[in-house]
């Protein structure tokens, strides 16, 4: 008998508890089911649907950001004579990298302090050129050889610093 008495309660209890929570939204104006849009006036545009959202426009995708995507992947870093230093660089053509650039990525087992010490994080192409930018925000160009890899210019005194695609 006080099992029964015990379900009763709890029944009333929570249909107590139900009835002032039904009149607190009734009185805020919070509904579960929302309205659908009042239809626009005549003469009117008509506001988009949020059920068939606009599809963007098409836009011609310059030539620099082409030839970057060409661009990406992976190389090796050159020293004097096309010598293979053992370094890879990464060249990402989605990710975004500092002052508009892409994201580039030095691998972590690269052993050439001059590589290690510029730190490139990111890349673009301007004029022809292939441009890598240092984390500290300075920067070096390279140009394409015939081989196909990528030199900087060692008239200023640097060391000869080159990439080619793996």
């Amino acid at each position: 008998m006080r099992a029964r008495l015990n379900r009763s309660f709890v029944g009333l209890l929570g249909l107590a508890l139900a009835l002032p929570l039904a009149q607190a939204s009734a009185q805020t104006g919070f509904r579960e089911i929302s309205a659908p849009p009042p239809p626009a006036p005549t003469g009117a545009p008509a506001a988009p649907s949020s059920a068939t959202p606009a599809k963007p426009r098409p836009i011609a995708e310059p030539a620099a950001n082409r030839e970057g995507a060409e661009l990406a992947g992976r190389y090796a870093i050159l020293r004097e004579g096309g010598k293979d230093v053992g370094c890879l660089l990464t060249l990402e053509s989605g990710a975004r990298g500092p002052q508009g650039s892409m994201k580039a990525q030095l691998a972590p087992a690269c052993r050439d302090q001059g590589i290690v010490i510029f730190d490139p994080i990111g890349w673009r192409v301007e004029r022809g050129q292939l441009i890598l930018i240092a984390r500290k925000g300075h920067s070096t160009k390279l140009e394409r050889h015939q081989d196909g890899a990528w030199w900087r210019d060692t008239e200023d005194g640097g060391k000869p610093l080159g990439i080619r695609k793996i």
